[in-house]
């Protein structure tokens, strides 16, 4: 999975919809005293076990980056939802979906049915157009550290206070985000050696690695059938932040701040794209990205790593390279070519950060639709039990280890996994664990206390992982970034894709670039958007540490 953003992926709204929410919002608006009735559920966590009153139908619909992959297996083998039905006295249905524009679109017709699942998920930019649309319930009767005190372990108090959009009563939770960060470029070390190259430490090394592989047929094939780079851009019409170009002149991540000036960077847009597009160009046309790039979408860009055809590619997922991880990348492709050796690397020597640290603003919310709360609050207090129970030891470590005693044993506080075990029951039969982890789709035990012990692990695979979380990590912005009422920015975006893409695809050169900013930041109303961003992060800093005005 790539780093998800505030606004990760472009709002694609169906037709109507707004119309739809406007008019179910004036209807609810005459009720809305309703919700302060709304009581706490009387335990947490689950404690309560089957002594819930009411047996609840609830309907969920989720989604995450791990499941594109997955299904759930038959009832009688999912022990998850049996120990959800029986814990909380509910029958649970699950719609999933992998992350993306086809998920976001399916729910967009799903809520303009005005069918409301009792909790579903949506990324940054889709979330706050709900918000802003009336269509979202306040949370605050139901989200709290007294009916959510697992939850609260993972996410603090006040970055839900950050997390909310300013203007806009509390109407959305973040679900407990990654705080590290294993963001990587990774390369075909195995290729490098058959040409007697290093990791490269700089981005002139990476270049020429690129081009022995593009040029000199690393497989021995016979062939000129491989590339040094690839990415997808097809699955947000917009330039990939994958091309090492953007770290090379200190563009990471979406947003920065520039603490040695006091600046807002908006990444995607900044003056200097100008280098970023014009390296692009100069990569391409030395033959060395696949010229798939821009029609790819997401994982078809990995699979052709997997399948032997690129040196060089880029990375959040912490399993990528991992021998330990049946399905990473490095065993895919070890199945192609049993030599295979991807290895994270760091070439750029003259920048002081590799990607940002995981904040709540770059993560989806957990949303309630206003409907549900007004009509079915006693859904909305389950779901939140269930949800809290997810963030337990005992939801934690079932969602993501299994069974113990059959999936793992735990001593005190170690948890070994079992991987035959494992493998044979969740992996095999589905990988359908990923559907349950959309709650907690993070790797950090530790923040409960645990220390999971897994016997696949190999040397390689901790020495991949030390370097990983080493790569240093840019502070991510305090607060969850939205728009100033009235301003579009999923237009903006939009336009801003297709300016980035035009000139790095039919411009001659990036000199075009300063004139395609300048309009985004005048006509696509870019100045003003972006200065909301400052005023709201001027907010929670200090007088002393204010941001300059956005140019």
């Amino acid at each position: 999975m790539r780093e998800a953003r505030t606004e990760e992926d472009d709002m694609k709204t169906v037709k109507g919809l707004g119309a739809v929410v406007l008019a179910g919002t004036l209807v609810l608006s005459a009720c809305g005293a309703k919700n302060e009735g709304a009581k706490p559920p009387e335990t947490s966590g689950g404690d309560s076990g089957s002594a819930q009153n009411e047996k609840l139908s609830l309907r969920w619909m989720v989604s995450s980056p791990g499941m594109a992959n997955s299904t759930l297996p038959p009832a009688d083998q999912d022990f998850v939802k049996k120990t959800i039905e029986e814990k909380f006295n509910v029958d649970l249905k699950i719609d999933y979906m992998g992350s993306g524009s086809d998920y976001t679109n399916k729910l967009n017709v799903i809520l303009t049915t005005g069918d409301y699942p009792d909790m579903f998920v949506a990324d940054g930019a889709t979330s706050q157009k709900y918000a802003v649309d009336g269509l979202l319930a306040d949370q605050t009767k139901f989200v709290t550290q007294q009916t959510m005190p697992n939850y609260f372990k993972w996410v603090t108090p006040e970055e839900i206070k950050n997390y909310q959009l300013k203007g806009i009563t509390y109407a959305r939770s973040p679900i407990p985000f990654q705080r590290n960060n294993y963001t990587s470029f990774y390369i075909r070390k195995d290729w490098l050696d058959k040409f007697n190259l290093p990791l490269p430490k700089s981005y002139d090394e990476l270049i020429n690695a690129m081009r022995k592989f593009t040029h000199d047929d690393p497989d021995g094939n016979g062939k000129k059938d491989t590339y040094g780079f690839t990415a997808a851009a097809g699955s947000s019409n917009r330039l990939p932040l994958d091309f090492p170009a953007w770290i090379n002149n200190g563009l990471v991540g979406d947003f920065m701040i520039d603490e040695e000036n006091l600046e807002f960077v908006e990444t995607q847009t900044s003056p200097k794209l100008q280098n970023v597009i014009q390296q692009i160009k100069d990569m391409i046309a030395e033959g060395l990205v696949d010229p798939d790039w821009v029609v790819n979408k997401s994982p078809q860009h990995l699979d052709k790593a997997a399948q032997g055809k690129i040196g060089v590619i880029f990375s959040g997922d912490k399993t990528f390279a991992l021998d330990s991880a049946a399905n990473s990348i490095q065993n895919r492709t070890k199945m192609v070519d049993p030599n295979a050796d991807w290895q994270p690397i760091f070439p750029f020597d003259n920048q002081p950060y590799g990607w940002k640290q995981g904040t709540p603003g770059g993560t989806p919310p957990f949303l309630f639709a206003k409907t549900v709360a007004e009509k079915n609050p006693e859904k909305i207090e389950r779901t939140v039990q269930i949800l809290d129970w997810l963030a337990s030891e005992e939801g934690y470590l079932m969602t993501h280890y299994g069974l113990e005693g059959k999936h793992y044993k735990k001593e005190g506080n170690k948890i070994t996994i079992d991987p035959a075990a494992f493998d044979a029951d969740i992996v095999k039969n589905g990988n359908w664990l990923e559907v349950y982890k959309f709650f907690t789709p993070l790797d950090e035990p530790s923040v409960l206390g645990l220390e999971v012990i897994d016997p696949r692990m190999t040397d390689r695979d901790r020495a991949i992982l030390k370097f990983v979380e080493s790569i240093p990590k840019h502070k991510g912005e305090p607060v969850t970034l939205a728009p100033p009422e009235g301003m579009n920015i999923a237009d903006f975006r939009k336009e801003m894709g297709r300016l980035q893409l035009k000139a790095v695809v039919e411009d001659k050169d990036a000199s075009n670039w300063p004139a395609y900013r300048e309009e985004l930041m005048t006509k696509y109303k870019g100045r003003e958007i972006f200065q909301g961003y400052v005023d709201q992060i001027n907010a929670v800093r200090p007088a002393d540490k204010q941001l300059k005005p956005f140019q």
